[in-house]
């Protein structure tokens, strides 16, 4: 079991894990360098040198494997919301992929809009969000498929239009109404907007920050706000939203070190699609960490970070497999995940599309849970794949093959 810890609490013996994500380099107070601790001499010489925290794996008797350890978390969370009507994947994505791009030039627009000194067109804002919000409401899975498959290129504005169709995904799950649904997708796709007046060279660092670097950091969800609080017409639960979005569960975040329960909820929400997509996200110099290690590196952040029960929710709307994940079946052959299954976490809907040697096929869909309800001894999920390793582009597969 992967958990975040106080340099305190570590001990000889503990491994630190190897984190290959960028989204950790902001963190100056972070200890990131993987081995094994050796002494309790090592341990009074990481925290001399500044370090608050780090990644340990924590062995636990008799512990499962990553998958199913996830899904014994969330058989004991019972938030699973009412059965809902969906429109089949296959029709919604054209609906999606029109929404993601729509919401890509609206959020290029408004970073030209706000370095020129413009104001930020919030009506246009709320009519772009609206079709995030209805594809959410027809099919989620369709928006959590394309957030994954996007490429580093355009990472500034993809994370935002990412973590707004996240923020949005989740907060349908909470039956969030479409009002709420609509601010939370606003405040989403604006929550990095204070990063505008952070100096690029900080911002596009690719070594660790220094304090007054991090600094700089640490105002951006203020300087948001104060973008933001200039125009009368922007509701202030979107304002609170961006200015909360880096506070964390303990008191530990910036810029004000909130605890959970003085945040926003939307900020909450907003915090917890934040961590996920800069985790699972290609960028030009870092791969992506595979999304059921980033949900478990997010689970060992509960309590710092996250409210446990919050974040146990998150995983389980998204699934242990979220959609868009590349998985190996059993038989060796390829698949995407095309719908999660928040019932059933290990069995999500699949379309398996690469044979064993990452050849395309004749593509086949299949619902692993109703092969499961059915009695029958067939496919299974053997493990996550990252296409990335292999320069795959997944997103033709997406598309219904006629």
């Amino acid at each position: 079991m992967i958990k975040k810890l106080p340099i305190e609490a570590l001990r000889p013996g503990m491994s630190i894990v190897k984190l290959s994500s960028d989204v950790w380099e902001h963190m100056p107070n972070l200890y990131t360098q993987p081995g094994i601790i050796r002494s309790g001499d090592e341990v009074r010489q990481i925290k001399e040198r500044g370090f608050e925290h780090a990644f340990v794996e924590v062995e636990v008797p008799g512990e499962l494997s990553l998958e199913k350890g996830l899904d014994a978390i969330l058989a004991q969370c019972d938030h699973a919301g009412p059965a809902k009507f969906r429109v089949p994947f296959e029709q919604e994505i054209e609906a999606a992929f029109m929404a993601y791009e729509n919401a890509m030039l609206h959020v290029r627009r408004i970073v030209s809009d706000v370095k020129l000194g413009r104001a930020v067109d919030y009506d246009a804002s709320m009519a772009t969000i609206d079709s995030i919000v209805e594809t959410a409401v027809r099919n989620p899975n369709t928006l959590v498929c394309l957030s994954k498959l996007s490429r580093y290129d355009d990472y500034t504005y993809t994370h935002c239009i990412n973590v707004a169709a996240i923020s949005v995904v989740f907060g349908e799950f909470l039956g969030l109404g479409k009002k709420q649904l609509q601010l939370l997708g606003v405040a989403g796709m604006m929550h990095d907007l204070g990063k505008i007046a952070v100096p690029e060279n900080i911002i596009n660092k690719r070594a660790r920050l220094n304090e007054a670097e991090f600094d700089q950091i640490r105002h951006h969800p203020q300087y948001g706000c104060d973008i933001l609080g200039k125009q009368l017409s922007i509701p202030g639960e979107i304002i609170d939203a961006v200015r909360d979005h880096h506070e964390k569960y303990n008191g530990s975040g910036y810029p004000n070190g909130l605890k959970s329960n003085e945040t926003s909820p939307m900020g909450r929400i907003i915090s917890l699609a934040d961590v996920y997509d800069a985790l699972t996200s290609d960028r030009a110099y870092k791969d992506a960490i595979l999304p059921n290690r980033a949900l478990a590196l997010m689970y060992g952040m509960r309590e710092q970070d996250f409210d446990p029960l919050e974040v146990q929710i998150f995983i389980k709307s998204l699934g242990i497999f979220p959609a868009g994940s590349l998985v190996r079946l059993n038989t060796g052959f390829h698949a995407l995940v095309y719908e999660s299954n928040p019932m059933h976490p290990l069995l999500p809907k699949v379309k398996i599309i690469l044979d064993k040697d990452l050849r395309p096929i004749q593509s086949e869909t299949v619902d692993l849970a109703t092969q499961w309800h059915a009695g029958k001894d067939g496919l299974e999920i053997v493990e996550c794949v990252d296409p990335g390793a292999y320069r795959l582009n997944l997103k033709p597969f997406l598309r219904k093959r006629r």
